[in-house]
C-alpha cells in the first residue's frame, strides 16, 4: 500500500513547482518595448516624463539583476513596475505633444480668421 502512495507523491511533485517561478522573459520583452516606446514618444524631453522613464529604466536594470540571481518573482514585479512607469512616461510625452499640436493649430486658425471675415 505504501508503494502506490509514494509513486503518487513522486508524480505530483512537479505540480508543486519545486524549481521556483519561471524566468519572466515575456515580461522582460514587454518592459523593454515599453521603455523604447516612451523614448520614441519624447519621454526624455519633459521633466515629469523623464522621471518616470528613469524609474522604468532603473526597475528594468534591477529586474535583470534579479533574473541573473534567479529571483524570478521579484524580477517579475520589477518588470511590471518598469512597464507601468514607461507607459506613464509615454502618456505624459504624448499629452505634451498633443498640446503642442493643438496650440499650433490654434495659432494657424487665428492667422486664418482675418482672411475668412473679409
Amino acid at each position: 500500500m505504501k508503494a502506490p502512495a509514494t509513486l503518487l507523491l513522486l508524480l505530483a511533485l512537479p505540480l508543486f513547482g519545486c524549481g521556483g517561478a519561471p524566468s519572466p522573459v515575456d515580461q522582460l520583452a514587454a518592459s523593454q518595448a515599453a521603455v523604447r516606446a516612451a523614448e520614441e514618444a519624447g519621454g526624455d524631453k519633459d521633466p515629469e516624463a523623464q522621471l518616470y522613464l528613469k524609474l522604468a529604466r532603473e526597475s528594468l536594470e534591477k529586474a535583470k539583476g534579479m533574473m541573473d540571481k534567479e529571483e524570478n518573482e521579484l524580477a517579475l514585479r520589477l518588470l511590471k513596475k518598469s512597464e507601468a512607469d514607461a507607459d506613464l512616461a509615454r502618456g505624459i510625452a504624448r499629452k505634451l505633444s498633443a498640446e503642442a499640436e493643438a496650440e499650433e493649430a490654434k495659432k494657424m486658425l487665428e492667422k486664418l480668421k482675418p482672411a475668412v471675415t473679409k
